[in-house]
C-alpha cells in the first residue's frame, strides 16, 4: 500500500464517467479496478456529494507497490498530467466569451455557460489510458447497450475466457477468444456483436500490431487502423484512441454528445433552418442524425479549439456533467 496525495482526482466520477466498464465501489471510499490481468484496490475519502467548493490536494492509497505504481498505475491514471492547467484554461475561455458584450449577443454565451458548469463538475475526472485491446472489445460490446449490460457482458466474457485468479477473472486475450471459433462467444448476451468480437479477435492476431507501434502512430492513421475492424466506425475508433492509446485530442460522438453539440452549441437560427429541412414532426433522434459526423466535428472545431490537445478531456466532462444531471 502507497499513499499519494493528488489533485483534480476523484474515483467515483472516473467510474461512472463512461470510460471504464470494470472498476467497482464495493464499500464507501473503496474501490477495485481491473486491467487485463491486474487488480488494484484504491482508497479515497470521498466528499459528499462527490465535490467540492475547491480543489483541494486529496489522499489515495493504492493497493500496490512503488514498483508497479510506477510502471502502470501512474500512467494508467494519467496522474502525470497538469490537470490544474486545463481547468485554467477553461476558466480563462469560459470568462472571455461570458463578458464579451458581443459574443453575448450570441447564442455562444450559452454553451460558455453550459461549458463553465461541465468543467465545474468534471475537473476531477481523469481520462484513463487502459489496455488497448480491452478497449476495442469494450467499445464493440457497448454499442447500443447501458452501461449496467455491458458491465454484465464484460464480465461473463471475462469469466468464460480469461484467466482464472483466487476471486476474480483477467481480460481475456484475443487468443482465448479465437481459438473457442465462432460458436464459442453464444450465450453471453452478445447479440450481433459475437461476429464483431470473434473477427475482431482473429484479425487482431493476424495483424500482429503491437501497443508500442500504436502509440507511435499518427492519430490520423491510428483511427483509420482501427475502423478497419469489424463492429468499428468513428464513435468506437475515438473511445479507442482516448482511452486505450492516450490520443487525449480524440473526442467520441455518441448520442449524448450529440445532444449536447447541438443542443447548446448550434445556433437558434441554424436549428430553424435544419428543422425546416428535415420537418417539425421529426424524432429527436432523426434529427440529430441528420447532421453528420463532419457537421458534428465542425460545431467542434467552431467551439473547443482552445482545448486543442486535450479536447477529449473536456469531451469526458461535459458527458459526465451531462449524465449527472439527468
Amino acid at each position: 500500500m502507497i499513499t499519494k496525495g493528488i489533485k483534480y482526482f476523484n474515483l467515483r466520477k472516473i467510474m461512472n464517467s463512461g470510460q471504464i466498464f470494470r472498476m467497482y465501489e464495493p464499500e464507501d471510499g473503496r474501490f477495485i479496478v481491473f486491467s487485463g490481468n491486474r487488480r488494484l484496490e484504491v482508497k479515497q475519502n470521498i466528499l459528499s456529494g462527490d465535490q467540492s467548493s475547491e480543489q483541494e490536494m486529496t489522499k489515495v492509497e493504492f493497493g500496490c507497490t512503488e514498483k508497479e505504481f510506477s510502471e502502470y498505475w501512474e500512467e494508467y491514471f494519467d496522474l502525470k498530467r497538469d490537470y490544474g492547467a486545463i481547468v485554467k484554461t477553461a476558466g480563462e475561455y469560459n470568462e472571455k466569451i461570458l463578458n464579451d458584450k458581443e459574443l453575448n449577443k450570441t447564442e455562444k454565451v450559452r454553451g460558455a455557460e453550459f461549458l463553465r458548469k461541465s468543467c465545474e463538475y468534471g475537473a476531477d475526472i481523469r481520462v484513463l489510458k487502459q489496455d488497448i485491446w480491452e478497449m476495442i472489445i469494450s467499445f464493440i460490446i457497448s454499442q447500443q447497450k447501458q452501461i449496467p449490460s455491458i458491465r454484465k457482458c464484460i464480465e461473463a466474457l471475462c469469466e468464460r475466457f480469461g484467466e482464472k485468479h483466487e476471486t476474480w477473472y483477467g481480460f481475456p486475450t484475443a487468443e482465448s477468444i479465437a481459438s473457442a471459433g465462432p460458436e464459442g462467444l453464444k450465450g453471453l448476451s452478445l447479440g450481433y456483436r459475437e461476429r464483431y468480437i470473434y473477427e475482431t479477435a482473429v484479425k487482431y492476431l493476424t495483424d500482429g500490431i503491437t501497443k508500442d507501434e500504436l502509440e507511435k502512430m499518427p492519430a490520423a492513421e491510428v483511427k483509420k487502423y482501427l475502423t478497419s475492424f469489424t463492429g468499428i466506425g468513428d464513435k468506437v475508433a475515438d473511445c479507442i484512441c482516448l482511452f486505450g492509446v492516450g490520443l487525449v485530442d480524440s473526442f467520441p460522438i455518441d448520442v449524448h454528445i450529440k445532444d449536447i453539440l447541438y443542443r447548446e452549441f448550434v445556433s437558434d437560427k441554424d436549428k430553424r433552418k435544419k428543422t425546416e429541412q428535415v420537418s417539425y414532426e421529426i424524432s429527436r433522434k432523426k434529427l440529430l442524425d441528420s447532421l453528420s459526423y463532419n457537421d458534428y466535428m465542425k460545431i467542434i472545431d467552431d467551439n473547443f479549439s482552445a482545448f486543442n490537445g486535450v479536447k477529449g478531456i473536456i469531451q469526458q466532462w461535459i458527458f459526465a456533467y451531462e449524465i449527472a444531471k439527468q
